[in-house]
């Protein structure tokens, strides 16, 4: 009896297994259906060729139910289904366009193993594609210091277009690349690099999500310097009858703006000295033309290159003397000087009162042999007057003249 039970549960058991084998590996009509199987795009390259680019899709993914045998369907799954889409077979743009796809198995699965009972829609917006180069603008926000120079018309940056790529309806938008330069007191020079945004024509920001574009970042240099005001003076050296009391000397302009680093600007002080004027070697009132010349690392930014320097002498008058009084000094010992000048020449200049007076004999021409060889040269002469007539000066300077030395033997 119990060997008789036995068999019958074997008998069971064998044919619930075959059963089963069948229902799992070999029955023909089995369906199932699968989700989220991603969708490859390809074609894209021939599209933009045409100038069209797909801009959307309705997803990126589809779902398909399958039919065949349960041996097969167990092969696959999500993951493994190819879903592929091309965007070559679109010649003309438009919205919600149905695009087909194939679909394909693992390896040891056949195409034609599995039916395609049904399937997801696949839809592609695709545009007008556009690309164009728009000009790199910058713009500076914030309050600059009025102590620095902002060399903005020189700026310079690494590349001064950016070229946009996208659909035409948004590139259109697209006139210009602004970068913001912010310089709130920057008393620094700027070289760094920054980013842009795509703006139309009034400088408003354009959605540019659907936009690529050849570069991320733009590189801006510009120079900033520390602004000077200099004065411009002349160094007078007085004489010839010319004091502070009857003589004015003014330089136009009074001034230039001047930039350079700190150190430069420190060491060159408030004031430029253009000239030195020696008033003995003028004979009378006049403009006199100099040019402004700045030590390195300073530059000049007002264009004035040169300057006038104007000498005004007041109640002076100047008179010419033919002087017959030499003296010699500093006659090296062991010599002898004979001057051989009969006389000098010599313009006078001083107060009108004292000139009036002045004659030849309160004129003294004195020449300094110091070091003096044997031989016949010329000396430096200075002239001296009388003490009555201390503020007269002598001017067309400097005064020389012809003397023999000779040994005296001693």
């Amino acid at each position: 009896m119990k060997s008789k039970i036995g068999s019958i549960l074997l008998s069971l058991a064998i044919a619930f297994g075959l059963w089963l084998y069948v229902i799992t590996y070999v029955s023909p009509n089995s369906e199932e259906t699968y989700y989220n199987i991603p969708v490859v795009l390809v074609g894209e390259s021939v599209l933009n060729e045409r100038g069209l680019m797909c801009t959307s899709a309705s997803s990126t993914t589809v779902s398909l139910q399958l039919s065949g045998t349960r041996s097969d369907l167990v092969k696959v799954n999500s993951q493994n289904i190819t879903v592929t889409a091309k965007l070559s077979s679109i010649t003309e743009p438009g919205e919600k366009i149905n695009l087909q796809y194939e679909v394909d198995y693992p390896g040891d699965v056949p195409k034609n193993a599995l039916e395609i009972l049904s399937q997801s829609d696949f839809y592609v917006t695709v545009e007008k594609r556009r690309v164009k180069d728009v000009p790199v603008v910058v713009q500076y926000v914030g309050e600059r210091s009025e102590d620095y120079l902002y060399d903005t018309e020189n700026a310079q940056l690494d590349r001064t277009t950016v070229n946009v790529i996208g659909p035409a309806s948004v590139a259109d938008k697209i006139e210009q690349a602004i970068i913001e330069v912010d310089v709130t007191n920057q008393a620094e020079s700027i070289s760094d690099s920054y980013r842009y945004t795509l703006c139309d024509a009034d400088g408003n920001p354009v959605d540019a999500a659907e936009i690529t574009t050849d570069v991320e970042e733009i590189r801006f240099d510009m120079k900033i310097q520390r602004l000077k005001e200099l004065s411009l003076v002349a160094e007078v050296i007085y004489g010839g009858g010319a004091t502070r009391d009857n003589t004015t000397v003014t330089v136009s302009p009074v001034s230039i703006r001047v930039t350079g680093s700190d150190a430069a600007l420190e060491e060159l002080g408030d004031s430029l000295t253009v000239a030195t004027i020696d008033l003995s070697t003028l004979d009378k009132s006049q403009e006199i033309p100099y040019t402004i010349n700045l030590p390195e690392g300073v530059t000049n930014q007002t264009g004035v290159t040169d300057v006038v320097v104007n000498v005004q002498f007041s109640g002076l008058n100047t008179r010419e003397f033919t002087v017959e009084n030499f003296r010699s000094e500093n006659v090296p010992e062991g010599m002898a000087a004979e001057i051989i000048n009969a006389n000098l020449t010599v313009k006078v200049r001083g107060p009108s009162a004292q000139v009036s007076l002045l004659t030849a004999d309160d004129i003294t021409v004195t020449v300094d042999f110091t070091n003096a060889v044997a031989g016949t040269a010329t000396y430096k002469a200075t002239i001296t007057f009388d003490e009555a007539f201390s503020a007269c000066g002598a001017v067309m300077g400097p005064y020389s003249v012809s003397a023999t030395v000779q040994s005296t033997g001693r």
